[in-house]
């Protein structure tokens, strides 16, 4: 299997309209969750009281850098990266959690007339900006049973990327570049093909240079029970580090992704707790309706019908027992939390 190597630390993306935002002092640490977010975190208890699925709210707060108007550009990391300015500022967005960030604007001929450097909050979700479409986070950043965390930059999980049964693409331009900037790779595609709900893709919007995978998961309630002779395909690709960075979705990200990131966090020792807060984070996106943990309870105690003391173990058992390769899924964990499977940026 080829490694992957680590990368620069870094992913952003440009904004260049203006958009309702707090602004973040120099030096000191950003928090890309919005309030309600914060709230809904602290207490996931509380999430359906705030969050109703009814609007795009799953955005996270840019970093601003204003008062730039002597400024042609900003440097950032040492010259990683470089973002004109527009508009006397710049909107960064999708930044790695627990991050340090530096950055220099310049002037004519290179004169720095501002600087300054910010740590990102480490508090996941990685939750991210990615025009046309909704519900898109990061499955990474989350704490391990060791205390380590899972890595980032690896799987990402979103709402659709084309409309169901007529395939039309609701991605954007700016969209598709934020994507092709996150380095993704290859997009699994949960929806149902035999009603055309996928609309009969068999290519990626992303388009040329991302493999496209269908694997179509059955919706209606009961979705990790009904689906489990669908994972054995899923860790086909999941256990392959050439496959990476991924992407995976269903219709609305939610329901059938939910039941995949509950199986992926779970192999990966995240607490049920933050189970809990990534599967009901879902109610920030524009999701037309409401979800409540009674899903996750439902995973949870179909789980038990399998061997293990943990929940890891648990759910290692069920894939084992429904066909899925352990090679598979010995590889997913340790592309998931070895230092040497990294994501190399662009």
């Amino acid at each position: 299997m080829k490694r992957l190597i680590k990368s620069l630390p870094v992913l952003l993306c440009l904004v260049l309209t203006l958009v309702s935002c707090s602004t973040v002092k120099e030096s000191e640490v950003y928090y890309p969750h919005t309030s309600e977010q914060s709230a809904a975190l602290e207490n996931w208890k509380m999430t359906t009281l705030i969050a109703k699925g009814d609007g795009e709210n799953s955005r996270p707060e840019p970093y601003v850098i204003e008062n730039l108007d002597k400024a042609d550009k900003v440097v950032i990391n040492n010259g990683r990266l470089v973002l004109p300015v527009t508009e006397g500022k710049v909107e960064l967005y999708n930044l790695l959690l627990g991050e340090e960030y530096s950055w220099k604007a310049l002037g004519d001929n290179g004169v720095v007339v501002k600087e300054g450097s910010f740590t990102v909050s480490p508090e996941p979700p990685r939750n991210l900006y990615v025009d046309g479409i909704t519900n898109v986070r990061d499955l990474g950043g989350w704490e391990m049973a060791d205390g380590s965390r899972v890595n980032q930059e690896l799987i990402y999980r979103s709402a659709r990327l084309s409309e169901n049964e007529t395939g039309e693409i609701i991605l954007t331009e700016k969209g598709r570049e934020t994507l092709k900037a996150l380095g993704i790779k290859s997009e699994i595609d949960l929806r149902t093909v035999n009603d055309n709900e996928n609309g009969g893709l068999l290519e990626s919007p992303m388009g040329e240079g991302t493999q496209y995978f269908s694997i179509p998961f059955e919706a209606g309630g009961g979705y990790l029970q009904k689906n489990l002779s669908s994972f054995p395909a899923l860790f086909k690709v999941l256990g392959d580090a050439e496959n990476y960075p991924l992407l995976f979705h269903c219709s609305i990200g939610t329901d059938r992704t939910g039941a995949v990131s509950f199986v992926l966090l779970s192999l990966l020792s995240v607490s049920e707790d933050n189970i809990y807060r990534d599967y009901l984070f879902s109610n920030f996106g524009y999701i037309e309706g409401i979800r409540r943990k009674s899903a996750i309870d439902d995973y949870l105690l179909y789980a038990e019908r399998y061997s293990g003391e943990t929940l890891k173990e648990r759910v290692y058992s069920m894939l084992v027992e429904n066909g899925v390769e352990k090679s598979d899924i010995e590889n997913f964990i340790s592309i998931m939390t070895d230092n040497d499977y990294l994501f190399v940026g662009e």
